[in-house]
């Protein structure tokens, strides 16, 4: 099993998208990135493969990468992967804080940990949300 992720760094701290993934190829990878990237899109990566042909998306602008097995952020350019880095430690803790999780579960836990990044950082943002969200889906 693998977790994939997007960051979003217009928020501080970043947000992102993470899916399970069965494998890593570009065949799996790239149909998500398109999915879930804005048109103008500036993408950064590391040089897995699957990245390659990133550039040629229709919703991407520019793709840079950096090569891991020499540096994590490029003097050049500026280029490194450190935000997805972070979500994905974000999302990592939240299951370590629990003590772990039945592998079936991580999809679900893994939507719930995005939902609160945007919607319900504390418990009272969490409620007004779901309330707000109620009073959408079912006008009185």
């Amino acid at each position: 099993m693998w977790v994939f992720g997007l960051v979003d760094t217009s928020h501080s701290p970043a947000i992102g998208y993470m899916e399970v993934v069965t494998t890593r190829n570009a065949a799996t990878l790239l149909p998500i990135i398109q999915t879930h990237v804005a048109p103008g899109t500036i993408g950064h990566s590391d040089e897995w493969s699957a990245y390659r042909r990133v550039s040629r998306l229709p919703h991407v602008a520019s793709h840079g990468t950096v090569n891991h097995s020499v540096i994590f952020v490029d003097p050049t350019t500026g280029i490194h992967t450190q935000h997805v880095e972070s979500y994905w430690n974000r999302a990592k803790l939240k299951l370590k804080r629990m003590k772990g999780c039945h592998t079936h579960q991580i999809p679900s836990y893994l939507d719930e940990f995005m939902w609160r990044e945007r919607y319900g950082k504390t418990p009272n943002d969490a409620w007004v949300s779901i309330i707000l969200e109620i009073a959408q889906q079912y006008p009185v």
